[in-house]
């Protein structure tokens, strides 16, 4: 178990003490309790560490990153006993360089189950795929709440044909 955050798109710091700060933060961590706040981390940077979180108890916020992969690969439950802007539970927005080709390509939130409050907001991540193939209605506990997912990558290969359209990414072990 280790602590979350509650900074927002604030960041203190250069790129460098951002990526150390969450890699000190999160290194075997489970269970996030709080937020977890991915905010301008550099493609070069190893964030491996982040494959051991299986819960997060408040929201996640991915900002304004140019990583390709997110390895949250074995996050099951958002709780969203905190949001973000005051009603979301997954937050993707601007993760991408305009200027090169570095960019958040993949979600790959492939085990996430449950998000029990809160909403989904992914918006305007130049090359993000398969976030508009994911069936968000089945993870939203809050059947009152729409999903906001556009604006994100476009021409990306679609689902294997085992998933019956809904999937994280293009492979058969990518489906929904």
């Amino acid at each position: 178990v280790c602590a979350g955050t509650l900074n927002g798109l604030s960041v203190t710091g250069d790129a460098q003490h951002q990526y150390q700060t969450l890699h000190k933060m999160y290194n075997n961590c489970e269970i996030v309790m709080g937020n977890l706040e991915i905010v301008l981390i550099d493609h070069t940077q190893d964030l491996s560490f982040l494959q051991t979180i299986r819960e997060v108890t408040g929201y996640i916020l991915i900002a304004m990153n140019v990583f390709s992969t997110l390895p949250l690969q074995n996050l099951r439950v958002i709780r969203g006993t905190q949001f973000y802007e005051e009603r979301f539970a997954l937050f993707v927005l601007l993760n991408y360089n305009p200027n090169t080709t570095h960019a958040l390509r993949q979600l790959g939130l492939n085990q996430l189950t449950e998000i029990l409050a809160g909403g989904v907001y992914i918006e305007k991540n130049a090359q993000l795929c398969h976030v508009d193939t994911v069936e968000w209605r089945d993870i939203m506990r809050d059947t009152r709440l729409e999903p906001l997912v556009r604006d994100n990558g476009q021409g990306c290969a679609p689902c294997h044909e085992s998933c019956g359209g809904h999937c994280w990414g293009p492979g058969p072990e990518d489906c929904q």
